[in-house]
């Protein structure tokens, strides 16, 4: 018997701050129940895209950085990825 996961209690986490990349792993994770998967984004970046995915149905859990490395953390977080500084500029000019 195969044994996928689903229904032992597994689910898929995605992080991705990327509406097209969300756009496609929503689709593709069709065939699942909403509580199989979910989204991890980084607190005030996306938070429009976080609302949406959760107006949807969808599960986000947003994380916070706290602790006294807190800083480098997130500019680790950044570093991977340069345009979520776009992201973080763009919620803050928002507020």
């Amino acid at each position: 018997m195969k044994d996928d996961g689903v229904g032992a209690g597994a689910r898929a986490v995605f992080g991705t701050h990327d509406p097209a990349l969300q756009a496609r792993i929503t689709k593709a994770a069709g065939h699942l129940e909403k509580s199989q998967y979910e989204y991890h984004m980084l607190f005030g970046v996306g938070t429009e895209d976080q609302k949406r995915l959760i107006e949807a149905g969808h599960t986000v859990f947003v994380l916070v950085s706290y602790g006294e490395a807190w800083f480098p953390w997130y500019m680790r977080r950044l570093a991977e990825r340069p345009a979520n500084l776009w992201f973080v500029v763009k919620s803050m000019l928002r507020s």
